[in-house]
């Protein structure tokens, strides 16, 4: 697959989790009609469609969750590079959101956010490895 390629279902897949947590709290705070409850169930199905095409058939969830003995030094080196730029991303975005949230005097975040969160820290350093390398 082409760095382009990755590159688009990259987008699509984070663009799906914003859509997921924009119809979600549309249908909490305004009631769940069936426009919302449709965003939702095509939202959560457009996540996981590209999921698969942009993570598993790409191979960047394999690459960015295998064991560092399996690497080789190059291999080894773009995941720790990738690692870096990822968890300073995701620093800034959790802080971005829990403050927003204490802002905004929501409350606390909630299972939702925090799911998104988690599947957010888990994929970062194999997008990241998606979007920069040429050859995976």
């Amino acid at each position: 697959m082409s760095r382009q390629t990755r590159r688009l279902w990259v987008i699509i897949n984070y663009l799906s989790i914003i859509f997921l947590l924009s119809f979600f709290y549309t249908g909490k705070y305004l009631n769940w009609t069936v426009f919302v409850f449709i965003g939702e169930a095509a939202s959560l199905l457009l996540f996981v469609f590209s999921f698969i095409k942009g993570f598993i058939k790409t191979h960047l969830w394999r690459m960015s969750h295998t064991s560092t003995k399996n690497l080789d030094e190059r291999q080894l080196q773009v995941l720790l590079n990738s690692l870096k730029y990822s968890y300073t991303i995701f620093t800034i975005i959790t802080l971005i959101i829990i403050y927003g949230f204490a802002v905004a005097e929501l409350g606390p975040i909630d299972v939702v956010i925090a799911g998104c969160l988690l599947y957010v820290s888990h994929t970062l350093p194999a997008a990241i490895i998606g979007w920069k390398e040429k050859v995976i």
